[in-house]
């Protein structure tokens, strides 16, 4: 499953932040909506006010090098 995600948010007054998350990070933060910039910024959006959330997963890199190498004579 998917550990990474980017989430589009949209605001009522048509404002679209774009960042990332994880499933580790909550979707609320004391009462707001936090979204992580790829900057290493974060929004803190006012929930009343997102109109939409869209999560899109991430494709995980391969940390292992997968199949077998063979001997060259």
């Amino acid at each position: 499953m998917n550990q990474k995600w980017t989430i589009t948010v949209t605001t009522e007054s048509g404002e679209t932040f774009t960042g990332a998350m994880t499933r580790q990070q909550p979707e609320l933060v004391n009462g707001f909506v936090a979204v992580a910039t790829e900057d290493g910024d974060w929004i803190f959006l006012k929930p009343d006010t997102v109109t939409k959330m869209h999560f899109t997963p991430v494709a995980e890199e391969a940390t292992e090098e997968t199949g077998t190498e063979t001997e060259k004579e």
